[in-house]
């Protein structure tokens, strides 16, 4: 059986609920040397649902350096949890 975070030879390293942060921390990985796929499985009606299950999007690497991708992440900044809400 594969685990809900397998698909395939790919392997999910990263949940979100938002779609750009997802796509950042593809970036991060793409320019670490792995080839990456973000899975936007969320699904989007007015207004938006607040459901988790409703809004997942999925960093996907190849299954064999899913560890090393994992690393990446978890090594260098993180954006603070008011990010959003700060004013330029």
């Amino acid at each position: 059986m594969i685990a809900p975070s397998s698909h395939g030879d790919w392997d999910a390293v990263l949940e979100t609920s938002r779609l750009y942060e997802a796509e950042f921390a593809a970036l991060r990985l793409r320019e670490a040397g792995l080839e990456t796929r973000v899975i936007d499985q969320s699904y989007r009606q007015e207004p938006v649902p607040l459901v988790r299950a409703l809004s997942i999007v999925r960093v996907l690497v190849k299954a064999e350096r899913a560890a090393e991708a994992r690393a990446v992440l978890a090594s260098g900044p993180r954006l603070s949890e008011d990010a959003e809400s700060e004013e330029t």
